[in-house]
């Protein structure tokens, strides 16, 4: 799960690069869900919020290398480009349980 904490006026450009950022997510092994939040009102400072559900720790530590590779290969540098559109990420890792 990451939290996002997003200038009002970066966030056009960091919506651009997180479709680009889940598009290179999408398909791939071991991914069972992912969903993109946008906050639509509250206190949270927070501005959007991922989360991605992987079948194991295995999955998600190949997906991570998959990825990373894909971005090497399409010249991004993500913590770049959010230091450039000054946004704070958070990330944590979480387990699942239905209530």
């Amino acid at each position: 799960m990451d939290l996002f904490r997003v200038a009002e006026e970066s966030k056009a450009a960091f919506q651009d690069y997180s479709n680009t950022v889940q598009n290179l997510i999408k398909g791939s092994p071991g991914l069972v869900e992912a969903f993109s939040y946008a906050k639509t009102n509250g206190d949270s400072v927070y501005s959007y919020i991922t989360v991605a559900v992987w079948e194991s720790e295995e999955t998600f530590e190949s997906a991570g290398k998959v990825l990373w590779s894909a971005f090497q290969r399409q010249g991004l540098n993500p913590q770049a480009t959010l230091d450039t559109l000054r946004v704070k990420r958070i990330r944590s890792e979480y387990t699942r349980s239905p209530f």
